[in-house]
Formats: structure tokens, C-alpha cells, sequence
């Protein structure tokens, strides 16, 4: 049985904005098959800039056809240049088939911590000794190594914690800014936007 997928649609008028969420009917290249219903027939027009929101991203996006039964929106086109959509609403999981590695320096050596979530912004990692929340205080900037296998990249650079967050069991969520250079953030983009497509699909 197929999964059932809902996502959240945007739509913003000059003094209103008007919110639905249908069910995703499948992905095609760049394009999405939305459920229609009665609203988004009268406000997602053809051509309308809209906002579409599944799983943990928000992505801008463009109204290409509509039917009685469909709407089709369009999937960001990725450029290097640009990022598919804010750069930090676009949060994703890394996969679990071919997990990214992360390390940050840990008094001289590289130490692997669990994602949680990453973005072209940013990361987010787990502590599961909440005694190492007195390491990442005490340091402004910590220095970060991400390893992409399926791409054969790697960014190096610095990190500023920004975040934290207490969970349950006693473990703690660290959020962290990227701070690298420019050719780093393009390959962090095209990963973040080929996990999009592959949680869309999914």
C-alpha cells in the first residue's frame, strides 16, 4: 500500500494568505501532482507563486497546470547560485541508506556526532553525554569536517553553536551556523536539495 503523503500549501494575497493541505499524488522530474480541492481551485491560479511545506522544508514554488482532480506545482530548479529555498527552512534528515558523516574537532582530534538535521545554513547534532554541553559552551566557533560518500565531497570550516535543545532520556540537540567558503556551501546545497527530491519520491 502506498504511503500516505500530506504536504501543506501557501498561498499569499495582498491582505490574506490562504492555507490547505492536500495529499502529494506522485513526482515527476521537476514537477508535483498535488491533490486538488475546492479552495485551491479558486486560489492556486495558473502561473501563481505559491509555498509548498512537506516533512521539514518550505519551498517556493509556481502553479503549472491544473485539472478537476490535480495541481501541478513546480520543483525548484537548483542552481549554484541559488538554493531551492530558504536556506534555513529547508531542513532535511540525513538519509539513512548513505548517511553523511559529521565531525567536529574535540581537543585535536575529529570527533563523530549523530545529524539530526542539516540545511545550507546550518546542522543539528545529538549529544548523548549532556556533560559535553560544557565543551561546546565554553568555545565560540568549534571547527567542522562533513563528509558526503554518495557525492565523494567534503566541506571543512567552522561552526557556531546557535542552539540547544533538551530531549528526552536526557539528550541534548545542538544547533550549529556554518561559517565556510562559498564553493563548500554549493555542495552542502546540492545535497540538501537531492535529499528533498528523494523524500519526496519516497
Amino acid at each position: 500500500m502506498a504511503q500516505d503523503k500530506t504536504a501543506e500549501v501557501f498561498v499569499f494575497e495582498d491582505t490574506y494568505f490562504f492555507t490547505t493541505k492536500t495529499k502529494i499524488n506522485k513526482v515527476q522530474e521537476d514537477r508535483i501532482f498535488l491533490q486538488n480541492t475546492p479552495l485551491l481551485k479558486r486560489f492556486a491560479l495558473l502561473g501563481k507563486r505559491i509555498h509548498f511545506k512537506y516533512a521539514t522544508f518550505v519551498l517556493p514554488s509556481r502553479v503549472l497546470g491544473k485539472s478537476e482532480k490535480e495541481i501541478v506545482i513546480s520543483l525548484p530548479t537548483l542552481s549554484s547560485e541559488s538554493p531551492a529555498g530558504d536556506r534555513r527552512s529547508a531542513r532535511v534528515p540525513p538519509s539513512h541508506i548513505h548517511p553523511l558523516r559529521l565531525f567536529i574537532d574535540k581537543e585535536g582530534a575529529e570527533v563523530e556526532y549523530e545529524v539530526v538535521d542539516i540545511s545550507e545554513g546550518g546542522f543539528s547534532i545529538l549529544l548523548k553525554d549532556p556533560l559535553e554541553l560544557d565543551l561546546f559552551l565554553s568555545k565560540r566557533e568549534v571547527k567542522v569536517h562533513i563528509d558526503f560518500p554518495v557525492e565523494a565531497e567534503e566541506v571543512r570550516g567552522m561552526a557556531r553553536l546557535v542552539n540547544i535543545q533538551e530531549l528526552d532520556e536526557g539528550k541534548i540537540k545542538l544547533g550549529f551556523e556554518m561559517l565556510i567558503d562559498d564553493a563548500d556551501m554549493v555542495k552542502v546545497r546540492f545535497y540538501v536539495y537531492s535529499r528533498i527530491k528523494e523524500i519526496l519520491k519516497g
